[in-house]
């Protein structure tokens, strides 16, 4: 091999030494690691709010920073067009209206709504609960039904029934003359008697977890 002398061996030498270090050392940089799916997102999202023990893993500040962390992933996949199926629509949903936002309420309603377009017919649930939210946020009361409120007003004794909150529970504010049951039926909310209800099994210190939210076929 011929090397061309540029002015003097000085700078054949220089090229020569970065050329082997080059070759030598490996690339430090790591492969970029894959975005996790909608679906993994979502999963990750119940498994903070509920761990091995039932209770939640992370403080409630901690926890909104991670749903925080994961809106912004499933934001940039969002705007790549990543996201294509109506189930993957509901599972951004359910990470959307975990948030004091009323924005964030709003467009988990237009996603939720986009995944039962999208022939998922078990998002009409959450498309009910992410308007209810977002009319609270907005300073509205709710129309479906769907927000089970923490009423302070009813303290519980300690250690009552299984809920993990020392209070009871409210529907209000809530315009339950807005809609009639039919309507709730069709989005797989209970009807207005369940709800009441429900309530009065709040305040009892009970959990009617399977009376909330009826199954969506």
């Amino acid at each position: 091999m011929r090397f061309r002398v540029i002015g003097n061996l000085t700078f054949l030498a220089f090229c020569s030494a970065a050329l082997a270090a080059q070759t030598a050392a490996p690339n430090p940089q790591k492969p970029p690691q894959p975005t996790k799916t909608a679906h993994q997102l979502f999963v990750e999202d119940q498994d903070d709010l509920r761990g091995p023990d039932g209770k939640p893993l992370f403080t409630e500040e901690e926890y909104k920073e991670r749903v925080k962390v994961r809106q912004a992933t499933l934001r940039r996949v969002l705007a790549a067009g990543e996201i294509k199926t109506g189930d993957d629509f509901m599972d951004a949903a359910y990470i959307f209206q975990h948030s004091d936002s009323p924005d964030d309420c709003l467009f988990a309603h237009i996603l939720a709504m986009e995944a039962v377009f999208r022939g998922t017919t078990a998002a009409k649930f959450i498309a009910a609960a992410t308007l209810d939210r977002y009319l609270q946020f907005t300073k509205h009361p709710q129309v479906f039904g769907t927000q089970y409120i923490t009423d302070r007003n009813v303290p519980l004794p300690p250690g009552t029934g299984a809920t993990p909150i020392p209070f009871g529970r409210t529907l209000e504010p809530y315009n339950d003359s807005f809609l009639p049951d039919y309507v709730r039926i069709d989005f797989c909310v209970p009807v207005l008697t369940q709800q009441h209800e429900n309530i009065v099994l709040f305040n009892q210190g009970k959990w009617p977890r399977d009376t909330m939210h009826p199954r969506c076929d």
